[in-house]
Order: C-alpha cells, then sequence, then structure tokens
C-alpha cells in the first residue's frame, strides 16, 4: 500500500496553563519599555518570587516536551536563562524573529482575543527549494510556509528557540500581555568518537 512520511517535522507543543488574577495584575504592575513594535519588561520576570508558580509549571512543560516528545536524554539538565513580558497596544506587532543562545523557547498568553495578534510560524524551506514557490491547488503541511494560530487566554506554545515566529498587528484597543521565555539545555555532549563538548 501507498503512504506518504512527513519527515524531519519541527515540534511544536501547544498546551494550557490557566491564567490567575494575581499573576496578570504582578505583570500589568511591571515597568513596560516601549522598542518599536510592542512594549517589553526585563528579562528575568518568573525570576520574582511572585512568578515562581508560573515558573515551575512552564518548566515542568518545557521538561515533558524536551524529554517526553522531543526524545532528549535526561542527563541534560534544562535552565531557564530569560523570560518577559511583552504588551502590545492597539497596533503593535512583532516582525519575523527566532530566539538567539537559546535551545527552547516559548510565550504564555495572559490577554488576549481573536483581533490582538496571531502567532505565526514560519519555515525557512520551500517543498521544492527555496528558490521556488509554484502556485497551490490546495495548502497543506508539505507547501505551507506559514501556520497560524489565534491564541487562547492561558495558551501556552513551546518550540525550538530556531523557529522562526511573528505575531500580526493588535487590531483592537485591548492591551495584550504575555509572557515569553527561553531555556538552555546543559550538561556533556560527545561530539565524534572521543571529543566531548560542555554546554
Amino acid at each position: 500500500m501507498d503512504s506518504i512520511r512527513s519527515l524531519f517535522a519541527t515540534p511544536l507543543l501547544q498546551t494550557y496553563l490557566p491564567v490567575q488574577d494575581k499573576i496578570l495584575k504582578f505583570v500589568e504592575s511591571q515597568e513596560f519599555v516601549y522598542h518599536g513594535n510592542g512594549h517589553i519588561t526585563s528579562e528575568d520576570l518568573l525570576d520574582n518570587t511572585q512568578m515562581h508558580v508560573v515558573r515551575d509549571c512552564i518548566t515542568e512543560r518545557v521538561e515533558e516536551f524536551v524529554y517526553g516528545d522531543c526524545g532528549i536524554s535526561s542527563e541534560m539538565e534544562i535552565e531557564l536563562i530569560s523570560s518577559w513580558a511583552n504588551l502590545h497596544k492597539k497596533g503593535d506587532f512583532a516582525q519575523i524573529h527566532s530566539h538567539y543562545n537559546s535551545i527552547i523557547s516559548g510565550v504564555w498568553y495572559l490577554t488576549t482575543t481573536p483581533k490582538t495578534g496571531k502567532f505565526v510560524v514560519h519555515s525557512d524551506h520551500k517543498l521544492f527549494g527555496n528558490l521556488l514557490d509554484f502556485p497551490k491547488r490546495v495548502y497543506n503541511e508539505f507547501n505551507n510556509d506559514s501556520y497560524s494560530f489565534i491564541p487562547q487566554n492561558g495558551d501556552l506554545i513551546i518550540f525550538p528557540s530556531t523557529l522562526k515566529h511573528s505575531v500580526t498587528h493588535n487590531e483592537e484597543d485591548i492591551d495584550r500581555f504575555s509572557i515569553a521565555f527561553n531555556y538552555m539545555l546543559r550538561g556533556d555532549m560527545v561530539n565524534g568518537k572521543q571529543t566531548k563538548v560542555k554546554l
């Protein structure tokens, strides 16, 4: 019987973490700095005592993603290296980007509506080569070079830091808050027969 396989897929976890009022109020109370197309806090948000429960819950989901879904050995330890809150007012957006100097990244949505911005992931590879963009009869997982999520409150999305992503414009007079984060894997890796690399 004929079969077609999807090879070398990029894993992305979409799960749910409920938003408590006290967490939202704490995030809203932070100092935000405008950086051209949105507002962000300092990059140690989840290190605050008030956020430790959230940090532990997110870390648990990241561990399930790395060790369970991706099959990475637990000999590699997971370490949170940065976290910050995003505030998107009407007209704000996030350009296409990826996260450097980390392995796993993600975002947790606190306040969002269908019109405050889609989360879009982008592929680096076209089906038959990066220089050719053939017209499509139908879009599917093989020929599509982007995929959009309409996030809801509490949605938690975890993905490899290399995955390019963006956020469309906030079209409403509603402040959209989210928390972004980066994790690194620490431990020894073997490169070749004898060379070890320590992360």
